[in-house]
């Protein structure tokens, strides 16, 4: 619980203070102003990283227990946030950068003794004359690996985010507290922050927000492996931060090869690559996420493995994106045109559905009647346990959506669609607990889900309603939502709570989509809302 609170704590301070930040971002003079090699059009506040690092940092001030690697890491945030206020007013030169950020590696490893000495291959630990050395050169490459693969909307918050997940799950299977805890504060700013860098961004972290994200995720993987959980392989951290290293190698061997210094600017990272051979922007950053996500995902399945079985996979890694990425240059692959060449009968077909609205009208009955009829049904079986404290509830829920719903005169307000995903969270768990279900409906009511499901991606594909379109954002939640539940080993006492988290989603999206549609007074789901409230509340009084 006490990692929950962690990261609800950094997540309200950070989404608290990105509106004023906002505000005076030309007062600060931290503005983003767009050139030949940026993808925005307009100039952008680039202050979140400042919330990012006051709501991680007042998080773990107020949670952990202080010691020397926490005030070391502490110390080492501070001394970032100021090198990164200033290099976003006045645009450093990178020898000022590379100052501030040695600066606060070599506070972290002097004063919190975050030392790398036990290095692959190698039955002895390093000595200090040289586990120092590398463990600054490691720590400054990959702080500066993520700011400078920062180039697109929520590209360096989620794929760090990602990162910093399998940290904290391998640091909680070895009972790593403060790594855990840490872990999930920052991440705990980072959804905060992405919930305004999603694209299109209303501002950015700037500098001071990616080295910031580098920083933390370098040092936690280092103790990670180092200190907390020494039983996984100490090649690792390079699985887990994979993409940002091999997207700063790659970039700058090619700008030394071309004579070039390897911190001049180009257009040659990874996602400027993605956006060269046709993706958009919001494909070019989901692409990168399902990268990253299996990166993560093949550290966890891995992390018991030898040396030499992690570092070959991630060469062939390596390999193989990079041999891609050639390879689309050299024929001139795009993306978009090879998906042209669809078969005209097959394109006529759809046409057609579309048309007659078989794939916009249809998913949307088949959503409102489906997600109704699950809250139904989760309030009439005879065996489900409707309890007096569950018709309290229902009674509060049933005044509060009636409330809403009147002064609102119809309109579907935030209010309202809370009172939606809370009765989807009771319908869910009353199915999930009931025994005619269980022991005779299961799979049929499993089966239901998936169709709610297919008629949510129909309606996604289909209807091309503007307030309805799926984000990089719901990628990450729904990933983390579905994964981190189902993993063995976990704890979390119930072995159906995957599955439960899993339908949750498809409720909140099934949800989501009907009301999004609701377009006068009365409606199906409000219907089925309030009786699903009433027979709740008579049921359980």
């Amino acid at each position: 619980m006490l990692y929950l609170f962690a990261f609800i704590v950094s997540l309200v301070i950070t989404m608290v203070l990105i509106p004023p930040l906002i505000k005076y971002a030309s007062v600060i003079g931290a503005i983003d102003i767009p050139d030949e090699r940026k993808v925005h059009k307009t100039a952008i506040a680039r202050v979140g990283g400042i919330a990012m690092v006051v709501g991680s940092v007042v998080s773990m001030v107020f949670w952990l227990e202080f010691d020397k690697q926490v005030i070391g890491l502490l110390g080492g945030f501070l001394i970032l946030l100021f090198f990164g206020i200033w290099d976003d007013r006045a645009n450093l030169n990178y020898r000022i950068k590379f100052f501030g950020q040695l600066l606060a590696v070599l506070v972290v490893v002097v004063v919190g003794e975050v030392v790398v000495s036990v290095v692959p291959f190698l039955d002895d630990s390093l000595p200090a004359w040289a586990a120092i050395p590398f463990t600054v050169f490691a720590l400054v490459g990959i702080t500066n690996a993520i700011n400078l693969s920062d180039g697109l909307d929520g590209l360096a918050g989620g794929t760090t985010l990602l990162s910093l997940c399998v940290i904290a799950l391998l640091a909680y299977q070895s009972d790593g507290m403060n790594v855990v805890l840490i872990a999930m504060a920052v991440c705990g700013s980072i959804f905060g922050f992405l919930r305004y860098n999603t694209y299109p961004a209303r501002l950015f972290m700037g500098d001071t927000g990616s080295q910031f994200l580098g920083f933390a995720a370098g040092v936690l993987a280092i103790i990670l492996t180092q200190e907390s959980n020494t039983a996984v392989s100490p090649v690792l951290p390079l699985i887990i931060l994979g993409l940002p290293i091999l997207d700063t190698m790659a970039v700058m061997v090619q700008r030394i090869y071309e004579h070039r210094s390897p911190f001049s600017p180009d257009k040659n990272h990874i996602h400027h690559k993605l956006l060269a051979i046709g993706l958009d922007h919001y494909e070019a950053v989901l692409m990168i996420y399902i990268v990253q996500s299996v990166l993560v995902v093949s550290a966890y399945l891995l992390k018991y493995e030898s040396d030499l079985l992690l570092l070959f996979s991630y060469l062939m890694f390596s390999f193989i994106v990079l041999t891609l990425f050639q390879w689309s240059k050299r024929f001139n692959w795009k993306f978009h045109e090879a998906n042209i060449k669809t078969d005209p009968f097959l394109k006529r077909k759809v046409k057609w559905l579309v048309s007659s609205g078989i794939l916009t009208v249809g998913p949307h009955l088949l959503l409102k009647l489906g997600v109704t009829i699950i809250l139904l049904l989760s309030v009439m079986l005879p065996d489900v346990d409707l309890n007096q404290n569950i018709a309290i509830l229902s009674s509060a829920l049933l005044a509060f959506f009636i409330v809403s719903f009147l002064i609102s005169k119809g309109q579907v307000t935030i209010f309202e669609k809370a009172v939606v995903y809370i009765v989807c969270v009771l319908s869910v768990y009353l199915l999930q607990n009931s025994t005619i279900i269980i022991s005779e409906y299961y799979e049929v009511l499993n089966y239901f889900f998936v169709i709610l499901a297919i008629g949510f991606a129909l309606k996604i594909r289909f209807s091309h309603d503007s307030a309805l379109q799926l984000t990089p954002l719901d990628f990450l939640v729904v990933s983390l939502v579905i994964v981190v539940p189902n993993i063995p080993d976990m704890g979390f006492g119930n072995e159906h709570i995957g599955e439960m988290a899993i339908k949750l989603i498809v409720m909140f999206y099934a949800a989501e989509a009907v009301l999004n549609s609701v377009s006068g007074k009365w409606d199906l789901i409000r219907a089925g809302i309030i009786s699903t409230l009433v027979v709740a509340m008579l049921r359980g009084f």
